[in-house]
């Protein structure tokens, strides 16, 4: 699996599937999962105010965006208590969302950079925890398998920033975080 830094609007990424996230408790999105629920035409909030998302750890919400956006899904995954974030559940909620699009079959996602934002963690150990999330919540043990055409995979995650600034912090943590994923 590729894990590749980009920088851009996370809205306008054309993957197979974006995630985004949100805090237990956050009744109004900010940041790339704002941008995404603007352009859904508040579709997130929407579901936030109906109870549907309330943000608790690992709570995954998959919208079609139904043309509204150039990827087909968007995922919403739930990070918990903010005072109880960390990069722990950074890994944790990778690994669970990228498992849940995998059976999509999505060969592609983006995603926002988790914990580097409002969060408050450091962005290039943030990047580590995704791309070790990523390789770890991914990995099937099938050596001793006969090889099936139709198994699903996904070939490219892309975490998405659109600050210029964060990207070299935000490559290094990715690649080191692929390698000792990759590793374990």
């Amino acid at each position: 699996m590729e894990i590749k830094v980009e920088k851009g609007d996370l809205a306008q990424h054309p993957a197979k599937a974006v995630i985004v996230n949100l805090f237990e408790g956050v009744t109004s999105p900010g940041g790339g999962t704002g941008a995404v629920d603007k352009a859904l035409d508040g579709a997130i909030s929407q579901l936030i105010a109906e109870g549907e998302i309330k943000g608790k750890k690992s709570e995954l919400t998959l919208i079609h965006t139904l043309g509204k956006l150039p990827t087909p899904r968007v995922l919403v995954v739930g990070l918990g208590k903010q005072e109880g974030f960390s990069l722990d559940t950074v890994r944790d909620v990778t690994g669970n969302a990228l498992r849940r699009l995998r059976r999509t079959g999505a060969s592609t996602v983006a995603t926002i950079v988790h914990g580097a934002g409002i969060a408050g963690l450091d962005p290039e150990a943030c990047a580590q925890a995704i791309a070790e999330g990523a390789m770890m919540g991914l990995y099937r043990f099938d050596r001793l398998k006969k090889p099936d055409e139709d198994r699903k995979q996904i070939d490219t995650v892309t975490l998405v920033e659109f600050e210029e600034s964060k990207l070299e912090a935000l490559r290094r943590g990715a690649e080191r975080g692929r390698i000792l994923g990759q590793g374990t």
